[in-house]
């Protein structure tokens, strides 16, 4: 299983530094969303990290996807979505690692 990532330059470039390849890097929220949905064709990716920017700009059909995914499983990093994250730790690994 190996980590997928989508975002703008930078976004990609401090994942690329870490060792993850399968990075797309996009310019506009069309672009954002078919590299979304050609990560989600890559049965390797097991998790997709993608920019809260984009993310709010996704069609309701794409982000229905993104929110309800197991595998992969996609991780809107930088946003207050904690309760997102924590559904999605709990439906991939089963377990609710904060117990309440």
């Amino acid at each position: 299983m190996e980590f997928g990532v989508v975002g703008d330059e930078q976004f990609v470039l401090g994942f690329r530094l870490i060792g993850i390849n399968k990075a797309k890097r996009i310019i506009t929220d069309q672009e954002f969303e078919n590299g979304l949905l050609d990560m989600f064709k890559d049965k390797e990716v097991g998790i997709i990290i993608i920019q809260p920017e984009y993310y709010k700009n996704l069609s309701s059909k794409t982000k229905l996807r993104v929110d309800t995914s197991v595998k992969p499983a996609v991780i809107v990093l930088g946003e207050k979505l904690s309760d997102i994250l924590r559904d999605k730790i709990r439906q991939v690994i089963g377990v609710d690692l904060w117990g309440n």
